[in-house]
């Protein structure tokens, strides 16, 4: 896709094209933009051009992994989408090149969805609706020359306390903020929690510090009175869910609601045991553990692995057994630095690999200070 004019600045769009010829191997059709490679000069403002690069290598190498540039055109079918419901609606009409999306944050069963996948089948599942975003933002970008965003309103109606939600929002949904904040930067315009009650305001000071500073920067609370009203400032009434009327408003926007788990398909319901075979495998405190094969074109890559505390994962190749740096190199599946722990889901797949290559599975406790990370681990090839 290809804008021919925009309103970027001369200076910035010649630190476009400096970024450009920095990743010039990496970067697809698709994803070259002016706008998009904007995007990550704006997220990372205070960083040399080189950092900026290798950061946005580390997406680039994801949208590669998992053909990220097609995610847009497919349907929602995974079995997640029943629970987490699509929340595009419309235009902001108060914001410029601004489209809304709704989430259903008091309604969505988070905690069952933690309880029944893993965090890698979760992203499986929600980059096709990242994508989706992404694709109405770069329409718009094509069709007017100037940069477009997501407003991302976050409806808290219906929002219970309990110690679940603390170890929610400071461990499953922490890491998909952080997911977000890597690869999809400067996409949000605001994001604007409705309805917000007290406690869960509250909860917010203590979590904020948690969050990457440029989320923290966007956030803006509604609270409980007058929230209806409140929100019109960031969109209309028609992009905005049918779900909140009453008697003296009408919004016009479509939604579906979505379903709970049931608790006897939660992984803990199931009585799984460690697989067969798998290593425990003491990782200290600042360290990584790496496992490498080396395996031809058509051969298989399976693993399972599971932690008893925070720590990061990926699988990579790369043409030498020893890896320099893995936050570049080609990835097999999505890498995430910091995962909250223990594990409730372990993440485990399977991949025909595609190149003769080392593969190397990847397991991080550098973000610990002083606490020894326990893992479960089985990593076969053939």
């Amino acid at each position: 896709m290809t804008v021919i004019e925009n309103d970027i600045s001369p200076d910035d769009l010649k630190k476009v094209h400096q970024l450009r010829e920095l990743v010039k191997d990496d970067i697809s059709d698709y994803y070259n933009t002016d706008f998009n490679i904007l995007r990550w000069l704006q997220g990372h403002n205070t960083l040399p051009l080189n950092e900026i690069a290798r950061k946005m290598k580390f997406h680039l190498n994801l949208r590669a992994a998992w053909n990220l540039d097609d995610l847009h055109k497919k349907e929602r079918s995974h079995p997640i989408h029943k629970h987490w419901k699509y929340g595009i609606t419309g235009p902001s009409g108060h914001m410029d090149n601004v489209i809304v999306n709704i989430e259903q944050c008091g309604k969505t069963d988070y905690t069952g969805m933690m309880e029944t996948y893993s965090i890698l089948e979760v992203m499986r599942a929600r980059m096709v609706d990242l994508e989706q975003m992404l694709a109405h933002v770069m329409e718009i970008e094509a069709k007017t020359g100037k940069q477009a965003w997501i407003l991302y309103v976050m409806d808290i109606t219906g929002l219970q306390y309990n110690k679940k939600l603390y170890d929610l929002v400071t461990g499953s949904m922490k890491s998909l903020a952080d997911f977000m904040a890597d690869h999809y930067v400067e996409m949000i315009k605001y994001f604007v929690p409705v309805c917000v009650p007290s406690f869960a305001t509250a909860l917010y000071v203590v979590v904020r510090p948690l969050l990457p500073e440029k989320t923290r920067e966007k956030v803006r609370l509604i609270g409980e009175t007058n929230w209806r009203d409140d929100v019109l400032q960031y969109a209309i009434h028609s992009s905005l869910p049918s779900i909140w009327n009453n008697e003296n408003h009408t919004f016009g926007g479509f939604i579906e609601l979505p379903v709970s788990y049931p608790t006897d398909g939660y992984y803990s319901a199931k009585n799984h045991s460690v697989v067969k075979n798998a290593q425990t495998i003491n990782v200290s405190y600042g360290k990584i553990h790496v496992v490498t094969k080396f395996i031809k074109a058509g051969g298989k890559l399976r693993w399972w692995v599971r932690g008893n505390r925070n720590f990061g994962f990926g699988v990579f190749y790369s043409d030498e057994e020893q890896c320099a740096d893995f936050f570049v190199a080609k990835q097999v599946t999505p890498c995430f630095p910091w995962m909250p722990g223990p594990t409730l889901v372990p993440m485990e797949d399977e991949v025909v690999v595609k190149t003769d290559a080392y593969y190397h599975v990847w397991v991080s406790n550098e973000k610990s200070w002083w606490r020894t990370l326990e893992v479960q681990l089985l990593v076969e090839s053939e």
